[in-house]
């Protein structure tokens, strides 16, 4: 019982410490594919208000079929598959507007003037 108690109640130093960041480093934008390029040059403008109708439309059917179901599908489910159709049926010149996007996210640095972030991105790469 005292052996216990000694090692159950004494405080430990390692791991119950708060966790202290040695080095906050911000991981460069990873490459988009290609359908969301697509997404962020036209879902707002273009395509919002037909995910938000297909997501209804799915939503009755679901129900009128499965009355006390959930859809297995949620709403981001429903717009990723309709972008990457609508992106399928995209002109080559679209195509190419998304692929130069992708390049430019990609490119860009989170950080371009704190030198020792910058320092931090290079031994990443």
């Amino acid at each position: 019982m005292r052996e216990w108690l000694h090692n159950n109640t004494r405080s430990l130093s390692s791991g119950t410490g708060s966790h202290v960041s040695i080095l906050k480093i911000k991981q460069k934008p990873k490459l988009l594919q290609d359908w969301q390029a697509y997404q962020a040059l036209t879902y707002e403008s273009k395509w919002k208000p037909h995910v938000d109708e297909e997501w209804e439309r799915y939503k009755r059917e679901w129900a009128s079929e499965h009355p006390n179901e959930n859809p297995p599908k949620k709403r981001f489910t429903i717009m990723v598959e309709f972008m990457k159709e609508k992106f399928k049926n995209e002109s080559e010149e679209m195509k190419q507007r998304c692929e130069d996007y992708r390049k430019s996210r990609k490119s860009e640095s989170p950080v371009l003037n704190d030198s020792v972030m910058a320092r931090n991105l290079a031994f990443q790469s």
